[in-house]
């Protein structure tokens, strides 16, 4: 727990330098926006979709007995749409941090807390599009696995931030340690800070809920796995040596 403190310690101080701030707002804003038009546009055949999908389902056959039964299952649909549009835009502008801000931020902070820390390249362009290509497919494929989870009572909550910190995860520490790392560290530091970095996910996912947090998290999710990630290669090298 100590590091987690110490990272979000370290992230908030960054998170408010100017150059910082200036990307903070632009992907969530971007993320809502693309979103947003994206379920403006599809809302009705994905209500639809949904409304048989559900249909289907046998934990919703006793529905079918009462009058005006589609009605029920119209209602259930938009509103397991509507619990999907946080989650949706928080996947997208993560996508977007890890593309366009994350390099940026590592830069930064790499020259400010980090400058003697030496670059083996473990990682590559490649292998991080890849990384981010393949992890995004999985959280896709267990999100749609688990919808029926979201009629579970906290489902709606615990599934996205289960999945999300996963994803979050095993995208920004690739990230963060591409160009820092060898294969062998980053293997080391994924295996030996599995837990404190899911429980760090599951922290930062909570923070995504609190209203108007959805603006900053994204970006503050990639400081802090930034700090963490060069924090416990510098710990690990010490150890070496």
């Amino acid at each position: 727990m100590h590091k987690i403190i110490k990272t979000f310690r370290q992230s908030f101080e960054s998170l408010f330098s100017s150059r910082l701030l200036l990307l903070t707002f632009l992907p969530p804003i971007l993320a809502v926006v693309a979103v947003f038009a994206v379920f403006f546009f599809f809302w009705g055949s994905w209500t639809m979709a949904l409304d048989g999908f559900l249909q289907g389902l046998w934990p919703f056959q006793w529905l079918h007995d009462f009058k005006g039964a589609e009605g029920y299952f119209d209602a259930i649909a938009a509103v397991l749409l509507v619990l999907l549009f946080v989650p949706a835009c928080f996947l997208f502008a993560l996508i977007l941090v890890s593309i366009f801000v994350l390099p940026l931020a590592l830069k930064w902070i790499a020259e400010k807390d980090f400058p003697h820390l030496e670059k083996k390249r473990g990682g590559s362009l490649i292998g991080s599009l890849w990384n981010t290509l393949y992890a995004t497919a999985l959280f896709i494929f267990w999100f749609t696995v688990t919808l029926p989870l979201w009629l579970v009572p906290m489902g709606p909550m615990l599934v996205p931030l289960t999945l999300t910190s996963w994803l979050n995860k095993r995208v920004f520490l690739y990230d963060v340690l591409q160009d820092y790392a060898s294969e062998e560290e980053r293997q080391l530091i994924e295996k030996n800070e599995a837990n404190p970095l899911f429980g760090m996910g599951m922290i930062l996912g909570f923070f995504s809920y609190i209203p108007f947090a959805l603006f900053f998290i994204p970006v503050f999710a990639a400081i802090c796995y930034t700090y963490y990630g060069l924090n416990s290669l510098t710990v690990l090298r010490s150890k070496k040596s």
